[in-house]
């Protein structure tokens, strides 16, 4: 099955990235789902169409977490209590903060039952299908733990080539998928087999690194599989954006871009590994967004409702008013960090140190404080 277990490598830019991946769907949400940019002028429409990018962090998170977990995976998958000890660290990891925001959306939120049912089962992706109206990022989590309801089981029955292989397939089926559903006009990406792409090119860089970790590393070979995806996913954004689509090619145009924003994603974090702790990474390494990738679970699950809490308090963001965006603007990042540490210190450490009691294994304090980041 392999050798013996040995510590996962810390990469600090990837805590970076994390950050960058929370404040890109912050902004997102801050300034542009939540504004009409017929109302501002110059200045604020272009942090609009620059936050309108901001959506593809969730395809960071999505790859970051595929290379994470799969790691993680690939190292423990020796142990007897391999299933035990992964379900009870996500568990531990994800569900207190998680359950805690079901809860004040049933309470807060006017009909948001069946939204919450969903949310609490893992399905709120298909919540479309249920005709069931979505109210915040339970979505992306669904889709992770669909996933790694199956994965950990590939990882644990096959070598790390086969894993390549199979990481592959994942993703290639998937492209496939929304280009067919494309055809026939679709691009809802909140379904599973429509969006895996990024956990398995996540899982696809885990086995790269595992290989890197045992092995001398193929500079010249990575660095042309690297370059490739981020050119490959840079051009297609650029042809794209090139082009306004149409109602009939929009479609096309959706999984043209999904597919762009999952090779650049993993060809960015793939480049980022490759060179990790170089001096001119410096920025990946600011305490900065290490400490935003610190509170990026938190920040993520509840930005959005901090932000509706405080238009449904102050009313309408009052157009053409710079004063009332910024205020709107540091206003809800001032409440969304101070939310965050407060979860922090009082629901995510406290859930984290409780490993201790049902791990086979205790987990050394210095070690919980770096798997807060695993996800």
């Amino acid at each position: 099955m392999g050798t013996s277990p040995r510590p996962l490598p810390h990469i600090r830019e990837l805590d970076a990235v994390r950050g960058l991946a929370a404040l890109m769907v912050f902004f997102h949400h801050l300034c542009f789902t939540s504004i009409d940019p017929a109302a501002w002028g110059r200045g604020i429409n272009l942090l609009y169409n620059i936050s309108g990018w901001g959506a593809y962090g969730v395809d960071l998170f999505f790859v970051l977490s595929g290379f994470l977990i799969t790691s993680l995976l690939i190292k423990d998958r020796v142990h007897t209590a391999y299933y035990r000890d992964f379900y009870w660290k996500r568990a531990l990891r994800i569900l207190p903060l998680y359950l805690l925001c079901l809860l004040g959306l049933l309470l807060f939120v006017r009909h948001s039952g069946s939204y919450v049912l969903l949310s609490a089962l893992f399905i709120s992706n298909f919540a479309w299908l249920f005709h069931v109206q979505a109210t915040g990022p339970f979505w992306t989590l669904a889709i992770e733990e669909q996933f790694y309801l199956l994965w950990p089981t590939v990882v644990r029955r096959r070598s790390v080539s086969e894993l390549r292989r199979w990481a592959v397939t994942i993703i290639l089926g998937c492209i496939l998928l929304r280009f067919i559903a494309a055809f026939f006009g679709h691009h809802n990406y909140f379904f599973t087999f429509f969006r895996c792409d990024g956990l398995a090119a996540g899982a696809l860089l885990a086995c790269w690194y595992e290989r890197r970790q045992t092995t001398p590393p193929n500079t010249l070979s990575e660095h042309i599989a690297i370059g490739a995806a981020i050119l490959t996913g840079t051009l297609i954004f650029v042809v794209t954006s090139l082009y306004s689509p149409s109602p009939d090619t929009n479609a096309l145009f959706a999984a043209l871009n999904q597919t762009a924003a999952a090779l650049l994603c993993a060809g960015a974090i793939a480049f980022l590994i490759a060179h990790s702790g170089k001096p001119w990474l410096g920025l990946f390494r600011s305490p900065l967004l290490i400490f935003f990738g610190l509170i990026s679970y938190a920040m993520y699950m509840t930005h959005i409702y901090i932000l509706l809490a405080y238009d449904h308090l102050r009313g309408p963001l009052l157009p053409g008013n710079l004063v009332s965006f910024a205020t709107r603007f540091f206003g809800v990042l001032a409440l969304t960090i101070l939310l965050c540490l407060l979860t922090r210190y009082l629901i995510e450490l406290p859930a984290i140190s409780l490993r201790r009691f049902v791990l086979t294994k205790p987990t050394p304090k210095a070690e919980i404080e770096s798997t807060l980041l695993t996800q």
